[in-house]
């Protein structure tokens, strides 16, 4: 089923809880797209309700949470190397802890190497996204979708790309 279509599609979010499952899982087993979530941390700084572990502890069950969702709804999963040091309240917080340029390069890097043809960010960038990490994301994607076609940016994350649509 999967040889009928060509489509590939990346949704971009902050954190593991910020996928949306049924559209991954829609597009992977429903139009038998290629299909992959990149969060941009692992969840490190969320809060836990269920257990005792914090920090990093967390967020390696929740890496392990997504690596389990992805088993389900038929998705690839990456993540990127931002840390998530808990709630912030605007972009500019978020922009002042994760350094632009190795986020970027990051979303750049899975841009390039999952070569999708449909981006999908999950958040829009602006004040609406809620709190700061999530509203970075939303303001990274664009950005990256961008520079993966630029062979002048990133140039240790692999042979550029160019997107064929973006969404948001």
């Amino acid at each position: 089923k999967r040889l009928n279509t060509t489509t590939s599609a990346l949704m971009i979010g902050a954190h593991p809880d910020d996928e949306n499952t049924a559209l991954l899982a829609y597009l992977a087993r429903g139009e038998s797209a290629r299909t992959a979530y990149l969060s941009l941390t692992r969840g490190d700084g969320g809060q836990n309700i269920i257990g005792s572990e914090l920090g990093e502890s967390l967020g390696v069950i929740r890496t392990e949470e997504l690596i389990q969702a992805r088993k389900l709804d038929g998705a690839e999963q990456f993540f990127g190397r931002a840390y998530d040091y808990g709630f912030s309240k605007t972009l500019a917080e978020a922009r002042s802890k994760w350094d632009e340029k190795i986020v970027l390069c990051d979303t750049v890097r899975v841009i390039r190497a999952f070569q999708p043809t449909v981006v999908i960010s999950q958040f829009s960038g602006t004040p609406a996204d809620g709190h700061g990490q999530h509203q970075f994301s939303g303001y990274i994607a664009p950005l990256a979708v961008t520079a993966a076609a630029d062979t002048s940016q990133c140039s240790d994350a692999g042979p550029a790309w160019t997107v064929q649509k973006f969404y948001q």
